[in-house]
C-alpha cells in the first residue's frame, strides 16, 4: 500500500498531527499527508479548530514534561500558526496548569502526611 492510500484512510485531525510534527515523520509521509489534506478542500474553521486542537495537546505534553531546573521552554513550531499564536497558546495552558496544580505551592500537610 502506498503512502498516498494510507493516508487516504487517515481521519484529518491524523494529518494535521503529521504535519505538525514533521520531525516524526519521513519526508515522504509528511508530503503524502499535506497532499491528501489538501485534496479533502476542507473549510478553513474546521481546519484550525483541528490545528488548535492538535498543537494544545503537542503544548499540554511538552508543559507536563518540562523541567523548570534543567530545560529551556521553547516554542514550538506549527505548520499554520505563527510564532505569536503559538506563544499566547502556551501562556494560556502554562496558566491552567497552574490553577490545577495550585501554582505548584508546597503543601505542608502533604508533606507531613507522607512521612508518616
Amino acid at each position: 500500500m502506498t503512502l498516498a492510500k494510507r493516508y487516504a484512510r487517515k481521519d484529518t485531525k491524523t494529518l494535521i498531527n503529521v504535519l505538525e510534527h514533521p520531525e516524526d515523520y519521513s519526508t515522504e509521509a509528511w508530503k503524502a499527508a499535506e497532499a491528501e489534506l489538501h485534496f479533502r478542500e476542507l473549510d478553513d474553521e474546521v481546519i484550525y479548530a483541528l490545528v488548535e486542537e492538535v498543537n494544545r495537546e503537542r503544548i499540554i505534553k511538552m508543559l507536563n514534561e518540562f523541567n523548570p531546573v534543567n530545560d529551556d521552554l521553547k516554542i514550538l513550531k506549527s505548520y499554520w500558526l505563527s510564532e505569536p499564536e503559538m506563544k499566547k497558546m502556551i501562556k494560556e495552558e502554562f496558566k491552567l496548569l497552574l490553577e490545577r496544580k495550585d501554582g505548584f505551592r508546597f503543601d505542608v500537610l502533604k508533606y507531613a502526611i507522607g512521612g508518616l
